[in-house]
């Protein structure tokens, strides 16, 4: 960064944008709902052996992103975040992988979690050591987009005629030094693999791996039963 493009920042604050909408955000204080029973070994071997269905991305505006999505990221490209330090392997979009991650989840906790076994969307995700995803709202964009052919989502309520879509996340792997996930003012740390919570749709969260190992959790989408 030369000196003229830090003055820059300082002066413009393009940061106001993001604190003016998330500081006006009712709170929400994340509490786990479940522990699902999981294999961390079978997951970190299906994240090698389906390598190649793997988005890797970074920090950019996205075609399935909201306006207001695809302006917060290019104000954090403008902060410095980029490939080298907001990359990540993104898994359940190509291919089968979507599938083998439902059959390896299982029935019994599917049902654990109250979700309806279909129009699921489990989505691994690996940041390596200096990695992490910057403050950010989640939409239902691509979910939606999987979706269109099956059902109509109401934008506002997350409603479809099925049900309540929800989102859920939780780790493959218990808590290592340097992990972080944020959940509006709540950092979760110390958690335990398949401790799992609801990121409510909308909701500011980020995460990092300032850490040594890999830092694998997932986001699933799903429909609850009424």
């Amino acid at each position: 960064m030369k000196k003229e493009e830090y003055k820059k920042l300082v002066e413009d604050k393009p940061w106001s944008f993001i604190s003016d909408h998330f500081d006006n955000l009712e709170k929400f204080v994340p509490k786990k709902i479940a522990n699902v029973n999981i294999d961390p070994e079978q997951w970190i071997k299906f994240s090698v052996d389906h390598f190649d269905q793997a988005h890797q991305n970074s920090e950019m505006p996205k075609p399935h992103y909201s306006d207001f999505a695809a302006k917060l990221a290019t104000i954090n490209n403008q902060l410095g975040r980029n490939e080298h330090n907001s990359s990540e392997l993104n898994y359940g979009v190509d291919g089968d992988s979507n599938q083998v991650m439902i059959d390896m989840f299982g029935q019994d906790n599917i049902k654990k979690l109250n979700l309806r076994s279909e129009h699921l969307f489990f989505r691994l995700l690996v940041k390596m050591p200096g990695h992490g995803v910057a403050w950010h709202r989640d939409d239902i964009g691509r979910y939606t987009l999987r979706m269109k052919e099956h059902f109509e989502i109401d934008q506002e309520t997350k409603r479809c005629p099925l049900g309540q879509i929800v989102r859920l996340w939780f780790p493959i792997t218990d808590w290592q030094n340097g992990h972080m996930f944020q959940i509006s003012e709540t950092i979760l740390w110390k958690y335990k693999a398949g401790d799992v919570y609801q990121i409510p749709f909308g909701m500011g969260h980020a995460s990092s791996n300032a850490g040594y190992v890999p830092q694998y959790t997932v986001s699933l989408t799903g429909i609850l039963n009424d």
